[in-house]
Order: C-alpha cells, then sequence, then structure tokens
C-alpha cells in the first residue's frame, strides 16, 4: 500500500468520523448521552456503517467492496433494530439507506442536482431524528428546526460531491437559507457571525478551487462543516 493510498484512507476514516460527531450534535442531546444510554449506543454502531456510505457518495472512484461490506452491515444491524425499537425506526434508517444505495449503486438518478439535493436530505437526518426520539421519547420543535438545519447544511457543505464547475448562485441561496434558520434558534449574534464566516469563507474556497481537486475540496468542506456544527449545536 502506498503512502498516498494510506493518506486517502486516514483523510476518509476522519471525515467519516466527522460525518457521525455531526449527526450527534444536530440530534440536540448532550454528548454524554451518547456514551451512557445503551439504545443511543446501538444507534451509533449503525450510524459508524451509514457514515462511510455516506462519504462513499461523496469519493470518486467509489470502493464497490467497502459498499456491499457496509450494505450488508446496515441490513443486520437494521433488523436487529426493528426486533427490538419496531418497524418506526427500523424504517427511518431503510429509507436513507435505500436512497444511499441509489445514488451509490444505479443510474436511476443521475442529474447532479437531484443527487446533490438527495443526499442533503438522506445524509444523516434520519439517523440525527431517531437519537433525538430515542432519548426524548418525543419530538419538538426546536428538534425539528435542527433538523431541518441539518438538512440545508448537508447540502450546503456537500457541494465539492456533486459539482464539478464553479456555478455558486445555488450555494448563495442556500447560505442565505441556513442564516435564516440560524436566526430562528436563536443564536448569539457572534455566533452568527462566526458562522457567516465560515459559510463564506466556503463559498469563497469554492469559487477559486480546482474543482478536479476532490480530496483537498472533501477535507475543506469537512473542516468547516465541523465547525459550523460546533457553533449552531453548542
Amino acid at each position: 500500500m502506498t503512502n498516498s493510498t494510506k493518506n486517502s484512507m486516514i483523510q476518509f476514516s476522519i471525515r467519516v468520523a466527522i460525518s457521525l460527531f455531526i449527526w450527534m450534535l444536530f440530534a440536540h442531546l448532550p454528548i454524554k448521552s451518547f456514551f451512557v444510554n445503551k439504545d443511543l449506543i446501538q444507534l451509533m454502531v449503525i450510524g459508524i456503517p451509514f457514515a462511510i456510505l455516506m462519504n462513499q457518495v461523496l469519493t470518486s472512484p467509489k470502493n464497490q467492496l467497502l459498499t456491499i461490506a457496509c450494505d450488508a452491515l446496515v441490513g443486520i444491524l437494521s433488523i436487529h433494530l426493528f426486533l427490538n425499537a419496531g418497524a418506526l425506526n427500523a424504517s427511518l434508517i431503510l429509507v436513507d439507506f435505500v436512497f444511499a444505495n441509489i445514488l451509490l449503486l444505479t443510474p436511476l438518478v443521475n442529474e447532479p442536482h437531484g443527487r446533490w439535493i438527495i443526499f442533503g436530505i438522506i445524509n444523516g437526518s434520519g439517523v440525527a431524528f431517531l437519537f433525538n426520539i430515542t432519548d426524548h421519547h418525543y419530538f419538538s420543535l426546536i428538534s425539528l428546526m435542527y433538523i431541518t438545519t441539518l438538512i440545508f447544511s448537508n447540502i450546503f457543505f456537500s457541494y465539492h460531491g456533486f459539482m464539478k464547475k464553479h456555478n455558486l448562485s445555488s450555494l448563495l441561496i442556500i447560505l442565505v437559507l441556513i442564516l435564516m434558520l440560524c436566526l430562528t434558534l436563536q443564536l448569539s449574534l457572534l455566533r452568527t457571525l462566526l458562522i457567516a464566516i465560515i459559510l463564506g469563507f466556503y463559498l469563497f474556497f469554492e469559487s477559486q478551487v480546482n474543482p478536479k481537486n476532490s480530496e483537498k475540496r472533501a477535507n475543506v468542506s469537512s473542516a468547516c462543516y465541523l465547525l459550523f456544527s460546533l457553533l449552531v449545536c453548542l
């Protein structure tokens, strides 16, 4: 295995860990809950292969063997979830799982904007929702706002995975929508300003970077998304 391959694997693993952590943040729960609640721990175990699948969608070329292995693991764990937590909980994972595989393994959705929007909706929103209702046993309006913010920020920060040309007008519109959502969350002025700086930096970065530099785009996206999530959720 070459150093380049090892570095790519390490960077991919870090992006997977960041994805799972972001979903935990947007579940709007204390972080310690994920290490003391056995039901949340079970969902985190399912979340790991699912986060790998989601990052596979953003990666080119795809590792088909890794996809099949994660599919099998998510399938088995979802059956276990169905037997222990009921059909509703399992179905939330399975719907996202099915659409992830449509994006990964089939040409059914081959229009970049369509793939981009689908990815934004399924990238952890179901997992974050399950985290929330598993701990609280209900779903509040504020939790809905966090999930909505997660979906729009998913779309914003996954631009690199679907768009190869610099056409940033849609990204600018999503940036404004995210800031409006942040205002509804009643974040402090300082946090909102820092969030605007992060979003603006990512927009500027995408306008300047070589579209073919996929690894650099993915890493900068993950770093910006993590900082954004910490500011929104903590």
